[in-house]
């Protein structure tokens, strides 16, 4: 407050004409950053690969001066790309210093297409940008390295070379992700081994209706002949009134004891009847007329 309009107006102009001029020079920088003369090449390696007459030692020369990739056929895609690049500026009859640029040019592109996987297009506007970088004579932005003859004999070169099989060297170095997995069953159920010996002989076989008698004398065997009693906790349980429980107890205890020592007295007569009778028939005796004696009737309970 207090100072004129136009005075407040010539400041503000003076702060953007400072920005401005601070985003030009920051911009003349990253550019001036982005020339590639002697950046990955130097004089001196330049001269000594120009020097070499045969293709072995030159990829022995670009394997120890370049920075490829740690896999092996990775790496022998890179150096092909780099030999036949500096094997076209050999046929162009470039200069030292041409030679390293094109090799810049073309490592920086091929970096920055795999590590950013970008499509054909991306690719070819970047190699473009740096290519008219080297090819303008507009200091700081630019350099006139290549004549125009130059620059249009680098962009046939890559565009049927690299650029025709760009697709190609995508998928080479597209990084492969693998998912492997297993699975593990937490709840497991044992199948039950079959009886030793499951299927038996034909000789060793049973009739169907010898095996059921025989299965059912071997069960009437193991059945108890112990008398069955009943027991003070029993009749708790039921909810037998304490006064009466003694005498319900003893009550109930002979009665099963009757009824038990009945049927086997019933069993016992029968068993010796058919004994008699089977003794009989053995002898040759014929069919015996004595009736079976009467059954002893059960004791009611």
């Amino acid at each position: 407050p207090g100072r004129p309009v136009g005075e407040r107006a010539r400041r503000g102009c003076g702060k953007g004409q400072e920005r401005r001029a601070a985003w030009k020079d920051g911009r003349k920088r990253r550019r001036m950053a982005r020339q590639l003369t002697w950046k990955h090449l130097s004089v001196e390696q330049v001269e000594a690969y120009l020097s070499l007459t045969d293709a072995p030692s030159r990829l022995a020369f670009l394997t120890a001066a370049s920075e490829l990739p740690s896999d092996p056929e990775l790496a022998g895609i890179t150096l092909d790309l780099y030999h036949y690049t500096l094997q076209f500026a050999q046929r162009q009859r470039f200069t030292a210093d041409k030679v390293s640029v094109l090799y810049s040019i073309v490592k920086e592109t091929h970096d920055v297409a795999m590590a950013q996987f970008l499509p054909a297009r991306k690719a070819y506007e970047h190699f473009r940008e740096l290519l008219l970088m080297h090819s303008v004579q507009r200091p700081p932005f630019s350099v006139g390295l290549f004549t125009l003859s130059d620059a249009k004999a680098i962009t046939d070169f890559l565009s049927a070379g690299y650029f025709r099989h760009y697709l190609l060297y995508k998928y080479a170095f597209t990084k492969k992700t693998e998912l492997s997995f297993a699975t593990v069953y937490t709840h497991t159920q044992s199948v039950p081994l079959l009886p030793e010996p499951f299927l038996q002989p034909m000789d060793l076989a049973e009739e169907e209706d010898k095996k059921l008698a025989r299965l059912e004398q071997e069960q009437l065997a193991t059945l108890s002949t112990e008398a069955v009693t009943v027991t003070a906790e029993e009749l708790e349980q039921t909810g037998v009134p304490a006064d009466v429980r003694e005498k319900l107890l003893a009550a109930v205890n002979d009665t099963l004891a009757a009824a038990h020592k009945a049927m086997e007295d019933k069993f016992a007569l029968e068993h010796a009847q058919l004994q008699e009778r089977v003794a009989t028939l053995s002898a040759g005796g014929g069919s015996p007329v004595k009736a079976l004696a009467p059954v002893p009737a059960e004791p009611e309970a």
